[in-house]
């Protein structure tokens, strides 16, 4: 789907519109092919809008036949999960495109701010940009609370918790990598090489490397935790199966005593005590006292 939005200076307010005009913003999202087409001829190359529709694509920057090409990656969320949703933003002399798989909510919102004027390409790939830094840094201190959330008591972890760690530790390391190379994609921009930075937007474009440098410890730091916990949990569990274990076997010891003795009162032998009628309970007592014993030794020497 193809939405044409234009709006200048001078207007009040942002107009769609059903034809191309110079100063347009292009917003595609999920092109057919007729659409693609429509899009080579205004100068988008085909190569590009495939890799925006690419799931797994990383931020670069690149340039090709006077247009700059931008991918770029924002968190989304659907269906509960968290997802890295590769777009293209596509600047040429005339035109400012933004190709996606998804729609894209945020883009959405960001198209109809008050401040927002179509005609002003470079301003507007820095506001998408900070858009951007924002989102992950929104996810990421959401990520956080979930996680500080979870990890009040350790010993009352459960598998499903282990689970959520584990698929928040997979996102924050998509995280990671997207920041990085959003970085990357940055600081080409702040050296002028790709997009005329005026002076008025370099202090935003500032603000927005040292935002992303900032997202990208939270995300570290939250990795970490997870980390911490998931180590602590399966040490609390270690801890608490060799404690098990150590009075499991103090236990099969002591109980081996009596059953020792049974045994040997059990034969069909000439036996101490065979002929007394109190034979059993003599035998009972020192049995308890032997176990008895053993507890004691066992305790003060905390083996069980």
């Amino acid at each position: 789907m193809i939405s044409i939005f234009h709006r200048t200076i001078k207007e009040k307010k942002l107009k769609k519109l059903k034809e191309f005009k110079p100063g347009v913003w292009i917003d595609v999202v999920d092109p057919t092919e007729p659409e693609i087409k429509l899009l080579e001829k205004l100068g988008i190359g085909y190569s590009f809008v495939e890799d925006a529709m690419d799931p797994d694509e990383l931020p670069r920057v690149e340039k090709e036949k006077n247009i700059l090409y931008l991918i770029l990656n924002l968190p989304k969320t659907e269906k509960g999960k968290i997802l890295n949703v590769p777009f293209l933003v596509g600047i040429g002399r005339d035109i400012f495109v933004t190709i996606s798989k998804k729609k894209l909510d945020s883009l959405h919102h960001l198209l109809f701010e008050p401040q927002l004027y179509t005609t002003q390409k470079t301003k507007n790939l820095l506001r998408i940009c900070l858009m951007i830094t924002n989102l992950y840094t929104r996810e990421i201190r959401r990520i956080n609370k979930e996680i500080n959330a979870r990890k009040v008591s350790l010993s009352k972890l459960k598998d499903k918790d282990i689970i959520v760690f584990v698929e928040l530790e997979e996102v924050l390391n998509e995280f990671i990598t997207s920041i990085v190379s959003l970085i990357g994609v940055f600081e080409k921009i702040r050296y002028g090489k790709y997009v005329k930075i005026f002076e008025k937007d370099e202090e935003l474009l500032e603000d927005l490397i040292i935002d992303s440098y900032q997202s990208l410890d939270m995300c570290k730091i939250s990795l970490k935790k997870i980390t911490n916990i998931r180590e602590a949990y399966s040490t609390i569990l270690t801890n608490t199966l060799n404690k098990v274990l150590k009075f499991l076997t103090s236990l099969t010891l002591i109980m081996g005593i009596p059953t020792i003795i049974a045994s040997f009162y059990g034969m069909n032998v000439s036996l101490p005590f065979q002929e007394n009628n109190f034979a059993f309970f003599y035998v009972f007592i020192f049995t308890f006292l032997l176990c008895l014993i053993l507890v004691l030794i066992f305790y003060f020497k905390r083996w069980l």
